[in-house]
């Protein structure tokens, strides 16, 4: 059975001007960052980074982490070491449940993941972000934030290894439809619109993409947008009607419905659930 990764404390930083700096320090734990806005201008012993809007890096503790330029940004930020199978906390860098493979440096067990990458479906991350600050606020609980922590690191693993199969040309259509979803959120794109875009016949076209992916073309749209209408619902003051509107659904009633069967709730009861939910300047 797997363990979850021992979580320390997470937030989201926000930048108010372009004079900051990430301050100077030797890290104690790993540290994952995802970009919302901006560009993160940071370094360790090894080399400077870059982190841009939609992209993430992973640093490795007993490391020197310090900023190298000011910037304005804004961005999730999240402190975990690994545990034990038994339960105890994992203090080597050298065993640990995250493979950081970008420089072959570290050996891993469980979760293989690059040590910096750019995400193909950033919102997915960012409400699981905000879910997991929502959990360590409301509840305290060293397990659930410890499996909330590593489902975050399992969703950018899945994403970048979906990244390197289409780059490698294996199953390439989930890829192209996740990168066509993306552009197209805001249309309402009918499945035998999308069997001719990527060149398909449409019965074929639902019967391969369910063979990949184990559901249906159109659930698997409807779950896009509905990813997407999470983070406008955490994120914006947009009204559920604006926010439907923005997604392509000219029948507020119909996204009502769709986002209900995805999440048990309404828009405005699951906004409700996260409004209290304060930003923790790091």
């Amino acid at each position: 059975m797997m363990t979850p990764l021992r979580y320390r404390w997470s937030g989201k930083f926000v930048g108010k001007d372009a004079i900051w700096k990430h301050m100077e320090r030797t890290l104690v734990d790993y540290e994952l960052i995802v970009m919302e806005k901006g560009t993160l201008y940071i370094e360790d012993e090894w080399e400077q980074y870059e982190v841009h809007e939609g992209e993430y890096l992973l640093m490795k503790p007993t490391r020197l982490q310090r900023g190298y330029r000011s910037s304005k940004c804004r961005f999730y930020w999240l402190h975990f070491l690994p545990m034990h199978e038994d339960g105890h906390q994992e203090q080597q860098a050298d065993d640990t449940h995250v493979k950081e493979t970008a420089d072959g440096r570290d050996k891993g067990k469980l979760i293989d993941l690059p040590s910096r990458g750019a995400l193909k479906n950033v919102d997915r991350v960012y409400v699981l972000m905000k879910q997991l600050q929502d959990s360590d606020l409301r509840y305290m609980d060293p397990t659930y934030n410890g499996f909330l922590a590593t489902a975050i690191l399992c969703e950018i693993a899945n994403q970048m290894r979906r990244a390197g199969s289409a780059a490698r040309g294996e199953s390439e259509l989930v890829p192209q439809m996740d990168d066509y979803l993306l552009k197209h959120v805001g249309q309402s794109v009918s499945v035998g619109e999308l069997a001719d875009h990527f060149g398909y016949n449409e019965k074929y076209f639902s019967m391969l993409f369910k063979e990949q992916t184990g559901v249906s073309v159109k659930k698997y749209v409807d779950g896009q947008k509905m990813e997407r209408a999470k983070y406008l619902l955490l994120n914006t003051d947009a009204l559920v009607v604006e926010i439907a509107e923005s997604l392509g659904y000219a029948d507020v009633q119909n996204f009502y419905h769709v986002f209900r069967k995805t999440m048990d709730c309404t828009p405005s009861e699951f906004r409700e659930q996260y409004k209290k939910k304060q930003e923790f300047d790091k």
